[in-house]
């Protein structure tokens, strides 16, 4: 599978994933941001305030998809879909089928959402990523605390009162 991450705001396609040892070097997440219901965190919950970006072929994105359909925040919080196979260019928007175009900042590539987040960007591409569109940031893009923020911060705008 064609893998890149982005160095210093440019993509990086021939780059070293494993360590002198062979040990593969593990890059941690940089968007750690949460939303609250209360907004303490500078990002507040609002209905249409953020967008969900995911692949259905990576189970951890997939399983924010899941989360957000069964707590009900389908209208609260949109989402794109980008193909399930990454391209040399990593991830990428389209109508293929199964596929849902970036109609938010109508990117062809993900990685021009890591770009507009911050222009000098340092690390993989990955998804999910959680986009605010008031700011123009990713507030976050580890699945396991984005799923928390749709189960307890967006509660107040769920429609299926489901515990997980």
């Amino acid at each position: 599978m064609p893998s890149g991450m982005m160095i210093q705001g440019r993509w990086i396609t021939n780059w070293n994933k494993q360590d002198q040892s062979g040990k593969f070097e593990e890059i941690p997440t940089t968007f750690r941001e949460r939303v609250t219901a209360d907004g303490s965190s500078g990002f507040k919950v609002e209905a249409g305030r953020y967008h969900l970006y995911v692949s259905l072929g990576c189970p951890w994105a997939q399983r924010t998809l899941i989360i957000r359909e069964l707590k009900g925040l389908n209208e609260a919080i949109s989402a794109s879909i980008v193909e399930p196979i990454m391209s040399d260019q990593g991830w990428s928007f389209s109508n293929a089928q199964g596929a849902f175009p970036d109609w938010v900042n109508h990117a062809q590539y993900l990685q021009e959402i890591y770009l507009k987040a911050n222009p000098k960007y340092t690390g993989r591409v990955t998804v999910p990523v959680l986009w605010d569109r008031q700011t123009q940031m990713i507030v976050n893009n580890e699945s396991r605390e984005i799923m928390r923020m749709f189960d307890v911060e967006f509660a107040v705008l769920a429609t299926q009162n489901i515990d997980l």
